[in-house]
């Protein structure tokens, strides 16, 4: 069944087979019937061939309709697309992110301290690759502590209350 505009437009219908063709002004496109399979083969060739190069729901939709029509072909291609393996694999999370909040301006030396852990360096004598820095968010002075791979959360608290602390 196509819709009243596309009805109005149509100048000639031409039956090829199974395919009914239809001729509008400078254009004609290819009535597709109830056929599953057939529909299959159209989506795969403008969406999962190498061609097709996984364009997503608008553009294969886009790339499909411009020569071919089925009733509700916009929700069949959204179905197909959504159900791809590799467009699932590939796409990227669309999950929101929290909205980063500003620390407060630090005031005074050692009222506001950053932590953070570096690893990944080669290792010195006693087998240690990493290292915990600590900042002063004000003079921007640095404590630095070498630490091994995994740093437990009672040793990052020593070091601490040793290097920070203790001298501020």
């Amino acid at each position: 069944m196509l819709t009243r505009p596309k009805r109005d437009t149509i100048t000639r219908y031409d039956l090829d087979g199974d395919l009914l063709l239809t001729y509008a002004i400078d254009t004609f496109d290819t009535i597709i019937p109830a056929d599953d399979d057939l529909r299959a083969r159209l989506v795969h060739e403008d969406h999962d061939a190498p061609a097709g190069g996984h364009l997503g729901r608008e553009n294969t939709f886009a790339a499909i309709s411009h020569d071919f029509f089925w009733p509700r072909m916009y929700k069949w291609i959204r179905i197909w697309v959504r159900s791809c393996e590799v467009c699932q694999r590939v796409k990227p999370v669309a999950s929101k992110q929290a909205p980063l909040r500003p620390l407060p301006i630090a005031t005074s030396a050692w009222r506001s301290i950053s932590m953070d852990f570096i690893f990944g360096l080669p290792h010195d004598a006693q087998g240690r690759t990493g290292i915990l820095v600590f900042v002063d968010r004000f003079s921007k002075m640095v404590h630095l502590a070498p630490v091994v791979a995994e740093v437990p959360a009672d040793e990052s608290a020593e070091l601490f209350l040793d290097l920070v602390f203790r001298h501020h």
